[in-house]
């Protein structure tokens, strides 16, 4: 009986020791430390200064981001959930992220970013199977999905 109880203590003690998972998605963003793809040091602000230039001067797009947030999407083949980055902009049609890893002691940004323009839906960027895609609601649309690597 006194193994039984001492086991269980032990067992209890390791489970109170464990740490709980940040919830990235429930947290300031500027709180978070983020890492580019090169493992360096990244602000939101020059995040939001590198898209909006990836928008507008390399995929020729007139919107700007007004929005970052962390938030999780879910696979459509897998049910995985993936944390992504996401920026919200000016224009409803056009979105961008990239996925989210956990990094050191925040998250390092994907070396593949995506955009989505000229979608009906609201939130217009889906993963499915690891991969970007565009939510199209009307087939007859002319939604557009921009991939790029290594810029973000």
């Amino acid at each position: 009986m006194k193994k039984i109880i001492l086991i269980l203590l032990v067992f209890i003690t390791i489970i109170s020791c464990k740490t709980a998972d940040t919830d990235f998605t429930k947290s300031d963003l500027n709180s978070i430390s983020l890492y580019d793809f090169d493992n360096k040091p990244i602000s939101v602000e020059e995040i939001t200064n590198q898209w909006n230039e990836r928008i507008q001067e390399s995929e020729e797009i007139n919107a700007r981001i007004t929005k970052l947030e962390i938030t999780n999407l879910t696979d459509l083949k897998t049910n995985k959930n993936e944390l992504v980055l996401l920026g919200n902009t000016n224009r409803k049609s056009v979105k961008t992220a990239t996925k989210l890893t956990r990094f050191k002691n925040g998250l390092k940004l994907n070396e593949i970013s995506v955009t989505c323009k000229n979608c009906e839906s609201e939130l217009n960027i889906k993963l499915n199977s690891g991969k970007w895609s565009c939510l199209n609601e009307k087939e007859l649309n002319s939604c557009t999905k921009i991939e790029t690597m290594r810029g973000i």
